[in-house]
């Protein structure tokens, strides 16, 4: 059997973005939907007490909880500190993988170059924040060169529809997979919540030609008055800090709810019942993401569309790819959100069902990583 090695960084460093573990997770558990022996190896930064509200012990623990409730217990490892400690599988049984592995999937990992994974052949990147990436890696040494193959869910990427530089790589556009077995259809037209998970700054930040690409709070600061002018509440599992303290205040003000994220998506499990529970999702995109027009597509509406939830959500630059299908609707304008949220209301079940089926059409983790694999010789 073929085995593959899914690198990460820090996943176990901040187990609370329960949106980032499952990004990963569906890797891991949709490899072993197609026949490959699939290993997580997740890199951890060193945990400064002072800094960071966890201690080592918490976050190897919440790590290991979920790779025992999601089948890969023997399957796992955290390299802490560059190798001086391991958890998990031990130092000789990383060894031992690495020396067979057939593959490793670089989930925007920046490997260091000492890193022993290396050493096996193939080796793939994965970006999940195009425009950002292709910014950071004109502007740093990424070692992306260190790679054989280069995907991302930039659905632009490498056209000319794209806005920024390659750098000489050649990325294959992919979408993001979703293991449709562990987010089955949950179509309940009695469902309320309209919203979405999210961070209101975010870490992904560039400048590029004078001109800066950020993250989402801009959008919304745009939109600030839709839920007034559509007539409906909007609700938000908000990561905000408290010196935000003010656009909380504007938020509320302005018919937004916002909700804890760690109460409603503090890990994989919540995450999933949050979603599963919701009528359809609402979400901006980060700003970097349509300055570049990346076309990127969140992993988090594949998993909306895969519960039957229908999804609005800002254009990218890949409307193309779903021209007028019900169930996935993109807006660029407060008015085009409007009519979208009217739509769906419209005609919520034919819009649920579509979006189950875009997912098993075009989401499906089978399909994605059977691509993937192929691509590389696999």
């Amino acid at each position: 059997m073929k085995k593959v090695i899914v690198a990460t960084r820090d996943t176990s460093r901040w187990p609370e973005f329960a949106g980032s573990t499952w990004v990963r997770l569906q890797y891991v558990l949709g490899l072993g939907k197609v026949g490959v022996e699939s290993y997580w190896v997740d890199r951890l930064s060193a945990v400064d007490p002072y800094e960071h509200p966890h201690s080592l012990d918490y976050l190897i623990e919440r790590f290991h909880r979920t790779a025992t409730r999601f089948g890969f217990q023997e399957r796992y490892c955290v390299d802490y500190n560059r190798g001086e400690r391991h958890f998990g599988m031990s130092e000789a049984s990383l060894r031992r993988l690495i020396e067979s592995a057939d593959l490793v999937l670089n989930i925007s990992g920046h490997m260091p170059p000492d890193s022993p994974l290396m050493q096996v052949p193939r080796r793939a990147y994965v970006d999940v924040d195009p425009g950002f990436t292709q910014i950071w890696a004109g502007q740093y040494d990424m070692r992306l060169g260190r790679h054989n193959f280069f995907f991302t869910v930039g659905q632009n990427v490498g056209t000319s529809r794209f806005a920024l530089p390659l750098g000489g790589l050649e990325w294959t556009p992919i979408l993001p997979p979703v293991c449709l077995d562990h987010w089955p259809a949950r179509i309940d037209a009695n469902c309320k919540r309209i919203g979405t998970v999210g961070d209101w700054r975010g870490s992904q930040h560039a400048i590029h030609d004078a001109e800066y690409f950020g993250g989402k709070r801009r959008e919304y600061i745009r939109l600030l008055h839709l839920p007034k002018e559509a007539g409906r509440r909007l609700e938000l599992a908000l990561c905000i800090g408290n010196e935000d303290w003010e656009d909380i205040g504007l938020l509320q003000e302005s018919r937004w709810k916002i909700l804890d994220p760690f109460l409603y998506a503090g890990d994989p499990q919540s995450y999933r019942e949050f979603i599963q529970s919701s009528r359809a999702e609402f979400s901006v995109a980060k700003s970097g993401y349509v300055k570049s027009n990346s076309g990127w597509i969140s992993d988090r509406t594949a998993c909306y569309l895969a519960s039957g939830k229908p999804a609005l959500v800002q254009s990218t630059g890949c409307d193309w790819l779903f021209p007028g299908r019900k169930g996935l609707l993109t807006f660029t304008t407060q008015e085009e959100a409007i009519a979208g949220l009217a739509a769906i209301d419209g005609d919520y079940l034919a819009h649920a069902r579509a979006a189950r089926q875009i997912a098993e059409e075009q989401f499906d983790s089978d399909k994605v990583l059977g691509r993937m694999l192929s691509q590389v010789g696999i």
